[in-house]
């Protein structure tokens, strides 16, 4: 059974609309699925008509940022079989979501200040054309970086994405959120809205065992096994020939599935597919895990 239980629109940093999200799905056959933006269930209801009109079963979730806490920075927990119409989940949504959107406004001044200094025809990129590129009410670093590509690019100045994106990282040019929450208040508020948290992409943290069990601790319920080939962010697979990364995508979620059979974890599979790199979609059977949790 092929399923994706995390994955991204327009609607928060991904680059296909919600409509071209379950097209590229039907397309490869997804059968389950999870549409999970950062900070915003945006993309429902509209998510629930277009897995109706591709008989494609819908897990209702989104994604969740924690406050740096020990050595695993920016843990990220994804809530599935949320209640989309809780208020108070969209209460907290919206005042991360403001958060998130005050953060990215420090980071384009500090980013068009750098680039000013660093080439003299460099026109200052304003934040309502950025917010223009966005569907839904989060404001992300690729909606960001593409923005001031193209602004580069009518000035004929040369601007590289990777480089962009460790500019976002510098001390001085970084800009932290004002307001988010603990692993324990991400875990919370998914349990009070009835849906089931889920530690994401566990070996994109420094120390994943370390995580995994203070996720459990904190009342984490479930993992995911995940399409690392293309996260380049993590210096064992960016370091590798595209050749070689399914191999070590494979052992990864063997260690993954090791840990979450020592916690009791629920599993599934996903590839927090951004629409920026490969297909989402992972098989169930290619490690033989049982996700009829998602359907309960």
């Amino acid at each position: 059974m092929k399923i994706d239980t995390h994955l991204h629109t327009t609607c928060s940093d991904g680059r296909n609309t919600v409509a071209e999200l379950f097209q590229t799905a039907s397309r490869i056959r997804i059968e389950l699925m999870s549409v999970t933006d950062h900070d915003t269930l945006a993309a429902y209801p509209e998510a629930f008509d277009e897995a109706g009109r591709y008989k494609i079963a819908l897990v209702p979730g989104m994604e969740l940022s924690t406050r740096d806490e020990g050595r695993n920075k920016d843990v990220h927990v994804v809530g599935l079989k949320v209640d989309t119409d809780y208020a108070p989940l969209r209460h907290e949504l919206k005042k991360l979501a403001d958060a998130r959107l005050e953060a990215r406004k420090k980071l384009l001044d500090r980013v068009n200040a750098y680039l000013a200094e660093k080439h003299e025809d460099w026109q200052p990129l304003r934040f309502e054309d950025v917010r223009r590129r966005v569907s839904g009410n989060i404001v992300g670093k690729p909606h960001i970086a593409a923005a001031i590509i193209e602004n580069a690019a009518r000035a004929g100045l040369p601007v590289d994405e990777q480089e962009l994106y460790r500019l976002f990282r510098q001390p001085g040019i970084e800009s932290k959120k004002a307001y988010e929450l603990t692993m324990e208040e991400c875990i919370g508020l998914i349990d009070r809205a009835g849906g089931v948290a889920v530690l994401a992409h566990p070996c994109e943290y420094a120390d994943p065992a370390e995580a995994m069990e203070r996720f459990v601790r904190l009342g984490g319920r479930a993992t995911e096994l995940c399409k690392y080939r293309y996260k380049m962010k993590i210096p064992s697979i960016s370091a590798l020939e595209p050749v070689y990364r399914p191999a070590v995508e494979h052992c990864m979620n063997e260690h993954i599935m090791t840990l979450a059979r020592r916690h009791g974890l629920k599993l599934t599979a996903s590839s927090d597919y951004h629409g920026k790199a490969g297909e989402p979609g992972m098989e169930t059977g290619e490690y033989g895990i049982d996700v009829s949790w998602l359907l309960d």
